[in-house]
């Protein structure tokens, strides 16, 4: 039997203590905070207003954009190049019945015939442009993160937000160009590279940046610290559960999530277990749908959850272990 020496459970919205909020990276939510039901239905629609305005009151510091032109040059935000995953017909509410690229459309066509799906009617609107989108940030405080490659978009948030938007791309031309005239935070999307190659990037790149990867195993305690004491800035980018909670341990200073949990001031674990062998944690109802655990493990453990997740652990006991 392996052996677990100490367990704790801290329910989503049961958060760390202040004693560990320092710890916690600069959250942003991915697309804004958006949701689906059950069903695998939008309730609030990615890279939408409403998706700024859930991020702000569910804690979030900012959110990530997609950028991307209409035929005739107007800036929305969309991920896709296609409206169907995320849009519907305006009229009826239907599917779309065949694929229908943004850049094929005027602005006019795009606001008139489609509407952002989601289950709530409230919320049946149609694709923001950028413009408006910045707005809501900037009415609500939140920090818009630019995941673009359209320089005009740059142009837009540097005259709306002064230095207080982040640029996010894979593309170092784009960015050198941004440092013209912004003196804004620049994340670089990489994919590999030691620490040291990567320094040398950002310091071509020069002020306040730093990387951002959706590789997750690049991001270990070395490659973290290696960045962060020169100065610069490590984003784990939409990592999967449980690697979020890893990238954090590890030392990352920005987190681009689908989900996690806020560091909220005073908030403490819910339950704290402290077992030898085996055990079960209470049986409750989540007001939220999720949970962290935070491990202290002396040797090995296995950490099973539901029918489907078992997460393997091993530590020498000196640093926590989350999941």
């Amino acid at each position: 039997m392996k052996r677990l020496l100490m367990l704790s459970l801290a329910l989503l919205m049961l958060l760390p203590s202040e004693a560990k909020q320092n710890k916690y990276p600069h959250m942003f939510a991915h697309r804004g905070c958006w949701s689906k039901n059950d069903k695998g239905e939008f309730v609030v629609p990615e890279n939408s207003v409403a998706a700024v305005a859930m991020a702000k009151k569910m804690g979030y510091e900012g959110i990530e954009c997609d950028v991307r032109y209409t035929k005739d040059k107007v800036m929305v935000i969309l991920h896709d190049e296609t409206l169907n995953r995320t849009m519907r017909n305006a009229k009826d509410y239907t599917p779309l019945d065949k694929k229908i690229r943004v850049s094929d459309l005027t602005f006019q066509e795009l606001r008139n015939n489609y509407v952002l799906a989601s289950t709530n009617p409230e919320f049946r609107a149609p694709i923001p442009t950028l413009e408006e989108l910045l707005t809501e940030c900037k009415k609500q405080g939140i920090v818009p993160m630019l995941h673009s490659s359209l320089e005009e978009s740059y142009r837009m948030a540097q005259s709306m937000f002064g230095n207080h938007w982040i640029c996010f791309t894979d593309q170092e031309n784009k960015i050198l160009k941004v440092r013209e005239y912004s003196d804004c935070m620049v994340l670089l999307a990489i994919n590999d590279g030691t620490p040291e190659a990567n320094i040398e990037r950002l310091k071509r790149i020069g002020g306040h940046c730093g990387v951002s990867t959706m590789n997750y195993n690049l991001l270990t305690k070395e490659f973290c610290h290696a960045l962060t004491r020169e100065g610069y800035e490590v984003q784990a980018s939409i990592f999967p559960i449980p690697k979020e909670a890893t990238g954090q341990a590890n030392g990352v200073t920005f987190q681009l999530t689908d989900y996690s949990f806020m560091p909220v001031k005073g908030m403490k674990p819910k339950h704290t277990i402290n077992l030898k062998k085996q055990a079960k944690l209470p049986t409750e109802t989540l007001e939220c749908g999720a949970f962290v655990l935070e491990l202290k493990v002396k040797g090995e453990a296995e950490i099973i959850i539901g029918q489907k997740h078992t997460y393997p652990v091993s530590s020498d006991g000196k640093e926590s272990i989350y999941i």
